[in-house]
């Protein structure tokens, strides 16, 4: 008899006692956006993520310079599977209370070539597994807010009793 192979679901278990969260995003599931239905799951509002897995393509941004000025670049694509070799990111809330996820990575991509940036949630798109471990922060709010005058949108870290 042969096995029809089962679609693999997004899974993950929560140590309360230790604050720790491990588990995989599926094929086809966006990287951001399951992170963040992970987090909602299981009440997370403030931590760190940690991951490794395969992307079919993603959408990152990187530091420019011109003109004595640093930006973000315009977005930039890759539309073939790529290995994330490492990412890691802050979990918070925006200024509007919305969860919020500050995801960096590097990876490379079929030709060996090595880049990585800022994760852009929506275009990046699991391959094969993606498997994260998320450290909880109790007592601690990361809250973006927009830092004057450079205009970036940055976490400031809050006691909760503060934020």
């Amino acid at each position: 008899m042969v096995k029809v192979p089962v679609q693999r679901t997004s899974r993950s278990v929560f140590d309360q006692k230790r604050g720790i969260i491990m588990g995989y995003l599926a094929p086809g599931e966006d990287l951001l956006g399951g992170l963040k239905k992970v987090c909602e799951r299981h009440g997370v509002k403030s931590g760190s993520i940690s991951c490794i897995g395969s992307l079919s393509n993603i959408e990152i941004v990187q530091l420019d310079y011109n003109d004595g000025e640093m930006a973000y670049s315009k977005p930039i694509q890759w539309n073939t599977p790529v290995e994330l070799l490492s990412g890691n990111g802050f979990i918070g809330v925006d200024e509007q209370g919305d969860l919020d996820i500050h995801f960096h990575g590097v990876f490379v991509d079929h030709r060996k070539n090595v880049s990585g940036g800022h994760f852009l949630e929506g275009k990046t798109i699991v391959a094969i597994t993606l498997e994260f471990t998320i450290i909880v922060a109790e007592g601690i709010q990361p809250v973006r807010e927009t830092y004057q005058p450079s205009g970036f949108s940055l976490f400031n870290f809050y006691d909760e009793s503060e934020a």
